[in-house]
């Protein structure tokens, strides 16, 4: 389905033969993302691209047609009745254009980006967007006085198409640098949808294998411990899902409005991350989660909400593409599970809480539940559509906010000629959350990224003032610290 189209054609005879066809089954797991959506919480991954010179209209629509729509799915509609349904596309629908010459600084970008995220997609045409924004005042960080006419790029995307992980494939594959490569991505689609029936085998086979560790466990010598440790798991898994309590606090309300907000921070240096983490013997990940932790903390310390035992749940996604067989992995589609980590928020050395999320973080690595969440998320995709919306609802209350880390190409990218100089990219929060953090790395910097519904936080920027307070301290800290040669 997947398959780049043959560029030895014109890209118009391409589309005339390939754009419609009979329809294509989705997989369960996409087609719960699809599911998912509901009035104050559509399941859309929105991004933007900033570029430091500008891109022509023309150029631009034309690259999207050779590079990314050589990708059968992003031609095709998703019928919430489980398939694709490949369509004659609108490009220009699809990809509008609005002048960016307004924007001042990253302030008024994020409040254009915060407006174009509010307008829904319609339904009836894929489920995607490119908004270019010509004549972006493009400031270097090295040179803050220095501007140039540049651009930016809006993509936003249905979290049915594609992961996280597919779609930085997806970006390496339309830029400049990685076309040149013509990287292949496989459908990650079936002939058939996803029965119940056939899930319940998946389930019951996974649960069979935990099973013959525990018989095994059962007839070796001394393996009564190995075996009381395996069935705790499987317990303790179920009942963290379905027994875990209800999230109330600052970063989580009752109701929410359906108005997102979005905002980001500088790019920081990623060498400094990594001096930081060296340091403290700890690893890059935990320095981040550390800092989103500790800019938490401020903030719920500056609306005095804080506590010394304060914490809140986040989901996590776990990319699941590695314990697949390659060809799977290779393809689009949904192939991660979740897991609830608790952010210690209460404790205020930004090592002892680096330390304390590594360990839980490895141990929530170590256990069932991220397989345990994709498996479920599988059988409520072939489920009807009440019993897909309560799990989802007994998922979302047992936490505050989604966080997840995608590390992207650590060289600078090009499109069109133009320089990619930032990325950033915000994940949709299901259920009742209504708050989603996302780091992403990119040429050597880690950017941080905020989207809240109005209702829980209606202005989002000081919390992303409280990371760039806790990474600075944090920074300084270890400078002083350090032993230094000599």
């Amino acid at each position: 389905m997947d398959q780049p189209v043959n560029f030895s054609q014109s890209v118009s005879s391409a589309f005339s033969d390939r754009s419609d066809g009979p329809p294509i089954a989705m997989t369960a797991a996409d087609h719960a993302w699809l599911r998912m959506d509901t009035a104050t919480n559509p399941m859309i991954i929105n991004s933007v691209l900033i570029f430091s010179q500008p891109i022509a209209v023309d150029t631009w629509r034309q690259l999207i047609k050779e590079r990314f729509l050589s990708f059968q799915r992003f031609r095709c509609a998703a019928d919430r009745g489980g398939y694709w349904r490949p369509q004659v596309l609108d490009l220009e629908a699809h990809t509008p254009v609005v002048s960016g010459k307004h924007c001042h600084g990253p302030e008024d970008l994020q409040t254009l980006i915060s407006d174009l995220i509010n307008k829904r997609l319609p339904e009836q045409m894929p489920l995607w967007q490119m908004v270019l924004i010509t004549d972006y005042p493009y400031r270097d960080p090295k040179q803050p006085n220095k501007v140039s006419t540049g651009s930016a790029i809006f993509f936003r995307i249905h979290h049915s198409y594609a992961d996280g992980m597919a779609l930085i494939k997806v970006l390496l594959g339309i830029t400049d640098e990685g076309f040149a490569f013509k990287p292949k991505m496989q459908p990650q689609a079936s002939a058939n949808p996803d029965s119940p029936s056939s899930l319940t085998r998946q389930l019951l086979k996974q649960s069979m294998h935990w099973g013959q560790q525990l018989t095994s466990a059962l007839t070796q010598k001394e393996s009564w411990w190995q075996a009381l440790d395996i069935s705790q798991d499987l317990i303790q898994e179920l009942m963290l899902l379905s027994l875990a309590p209800t999230e109330k606090n600052l970063f989580k309300q009752d109701g929410l409005c359906g108005r997102k907000q979005v905002v980001w921070s500088e790019p920081l240096h990623l060498a400094e991350v990594k001096t930081i983490a060296k340091s403290q013997q700890a690893k890059v990940n935990d320095v981040l989660l550390s800092s989103v932790a500790g800019a938490l903390r401020r903030y719920a310390k500056d609306m005095n909400q804080l506590t010394s035992w304060s914490e809140i749940r986040t989901t996590v996604p776990v990319n699941l593409r590695d314990n697949v067989d390659h060809g799977e992995a290779e393809g689009l589609g949904n192939l991660f599970g979740l897991v609830f980590l608790s952010l210690p928020i209460g404790i205020a050395d930004p090592i002892e809480r680096a330390h304390l999320l590594n360990e839980r973080m490895q141990a929530l690595k170590n256990s069932k539940q991220a397989w345990l969440v994709y498996r479920l998320l599988q059988l409520a995709g072939s489920m009807p559509d009440m019993v897909e919306h309560e799990l989802i609802r007994l998922f979302s209350s047992k936490a505050s906010a989604v966080m997840t880390n995608v590390p992207g190409p650590q060289v600078r990218l090009h499109f069109g000629g133009s320089p990619l100089e930032q990325i950033m990219f915000w994940v949709p929060q299901g259920g009742s959350i209504g708050m989603g953090v996302s780091v992403f790395t990119y040429n050597n910097h880690v950017q941080f990224g905020l989207m809240t519904d109005e209702h829980t936080i209606d202005n989002p920027q000081p919390v992303i003032d409280c990371f760039n307070r806790e990474f600075e301290d944090l920074l300084l800290e270890t400078l002083m610290t350090a032993r230094w040669p000599g």
